[in-house]
């Protein structure tokens, strides 16, 4: 079974310390930074641009979540019932622009929804599940 990976800001330390913290001790999901440069090719080739989007790719199922759709499958796969999922998928949609201006210094790209895993982006996967772990990639 492939990890989840989960595309993250890493800039703020808080963040990447908890992300750090959460890989140690949680199985199937490897934190990946939005800053590698990696992460910039993947989304060049799913998105056509380096969006600033909060993003969970499953090679296993060959989806990639973005923005609220990112939260609720998170819930979801860690046994959260789909109404509270879907509740705070709905926060996430209503917080989301005013949380990354003011924590990130900018609002997440408007992209949200669950897509196939474009064929051009595939490659950029193997590249992130090879080189990156917890909360960190070679570069």
């Amino acid at each position: 079974m492939s990890d989840l990976l989960l595309i993250y800001d890493d800039r703020n330390s808080l963040f990447r310390g908890g992300a750090r913290q959460v890989a140690r001790v949680s199985n199937g999901i490897r934190f990946v930074p939005w800053q590698a440069k990696i992460t910039r090719e993947f989304f060049q080739a799913q998105f056509g641009d380096h969006l600033f989007a909060f993003v969970l790719i499953n090679p296993e199922t060959n989806r990639v979540h973005a923005g609220g759709k990112t939260v609720r499958r998170l819930l979801q796969d860690r046994g959260a019932p789909r109404s509270v999922a879907t509740t705070i998928e709905g926060i996430y949609q209503v917080i989301g622009d005013q949380f990354g201006r003011i924590v990130h210094g900018q609002a997440p790209a408007d992209i949200d929804g669950t897509f196939p895993i474009n064929e051009n982006a595939r490659p950029h996967i193997k590249v992130i599940q090879r080189k990156c772990s917890l909360g960190s990639c070679e570069e």
